[in-house]
């Protein structure tokens, strides 16, 4: 619980003070007092304040209630989609890396843990049942880590019950932590995917703030096969600077040594991109990061990208790497245009894969 350090004030929602996990969350996190509000405007009242709002948020933790926790992946309009579903529990995340999307989307945003499990659990079998013999893939780490609260809250493993023996559901838990000792205290679903979020060791230790360690995350994700749970990671964003080549080969070479390819779900793919107003927030909070600095151009979904040519080096480097274990069939890009995916992978006319990288999970 490395991060709860950070914690200074605990909101709670009026209509979840009386809920046993919010009673456990706060004995864990006692002596810390905690203020009952009523909704979360109450909460960004205060954070409006600080000289910070964004860090403010990453110290300020809010338990509360969601309406509703599942939806399509907001892929970015004219990219080539996935069929990925997010299952947002968590929202806002304790780390804090410089790039970080959630800058521009949750400006008021404190660490928020939605607690009313009886009706998430009530959403996901209406959702199982409506799609009955479909190949379902969901994920709780787009707006949040999945697994940095849960030496807090424990939800892993109360997903993990949700999911288990679910034929052609997946749930994918993605970290750039070391946090996954609850998920070894229990039988391991076939089903489960434990994913990490990957960069080299330059950018991790410059601009991913908090986070785990590669060593760390690479240690961990070794612990997470010899349990029996099949794996995935993500370079997203890959970031363009002098040497990446050779530093990302480092990274790649370490992670095939170490982890059996066979235990490899999916690896997806994704340069650094940003919509315009993330560049100044970033420049403002991590005036020491450069990454920012390089050239990008304005794509057709209105984010800012390196120019194409670059990104099809990048993507293409990483495809003869992972091709040397036999896993390119188990790459695929995030967000990316059908022309790209065109150019990097085997697709048809609309950048739809010949041969998913999802096929085996039938």
């Amino acid at each position: 619980m490395f991060w709860t350090k950070q914690i200074k004030k605990i909101y709670v929602n009026r209509q979840v003070k009386n809920s046993p996990l919010v009673e456990n969350i706060l004995s864990q996190l006692s002596p810390l007092p905690f203020q009952v509000v009523n909704s979360l405007e109450d909460v960004q009242s205060e954070l409006r304040l600080a000289p910070d709002p964004i860090a403010e948020g990453k110290r300020t933790l809010f338990l509360t209630k969601e309406k509703a926790f599942i939806r399509p992946c907001p892929c970015t309009p004219g990219a080539v989609g996935c069929g990925y579903w997010t299952l947002d529990i968590n929202l806002n995340c304790p780390l804090d890396c410089s790039y970080c999307l959630l800058q521009a989307y949750f400006s008021l945003q404190p660490l928020t843990i939605a607690v009313n499990r009886r009706e998430l659990e009530a959403e996901l079998k209406t959702f199982f049942n409506r799609r009955n013999n479909q190949v379902l893939r969901l994920g709780t780490g787009e707006l949040s880590d999945s697994l940095a609260f849960d030496s807090l809250t424990g939800q892993a493993s109360f997903l993990a019950d949700l999911f288990r023996d679910r034929k052609g559901v997946w749930l994918e838990l993605k970290t750039k932590t070391a946090s996954v000792d609850s998920l070894l205290e229990i039988a391991p679903p076939d089903n489960i995917v434990v994913a990490w979020s990957l960069n080299s060791r330059r950018i991790i230790a410059s601009e991913e703030n908090g986070s785990a360690s590669l060593e760390e995350r690479l240690k961990s994700a070794c612990l997470a096969v010899e349990y029996g749970y099949k794996v995935a990671f993500h370079f997203d964003p890959v970031i363009y600077y002098s040497n990446w080549e050779r530093e990302y080969e480092e990274v790649i070479g370490e992670l095939l040594d170490r982890v059996p390819a066979g235990s490899i779900a999916w690896i997806s793919l994704g340069t650094l991109r940003f919509p315009g107003k993330l560049k100044e927030i970033a420049r403002e909070r991590f005036p020491q990061s450069l990454i920012f600095e390089e050239e990008f151009v304005k794509a057709w979904d209105g984010k800012f990208r390196y120019p194409k040519p670059l990104r099809l080096k990048i993507y293409k480097k990483f495809k003869d790497l992972f091709q040397t274990q036999g896993l390119s069939n188990r790459l695929y890009l995030c967000m990316e245009s059908p022309e790209v995916w065109r150019e990097v992978k085997e697709t048809n006319k609309k950048g739809k894969l010949l041969a998913s990288p999802f096929s085996w999970l039938n």
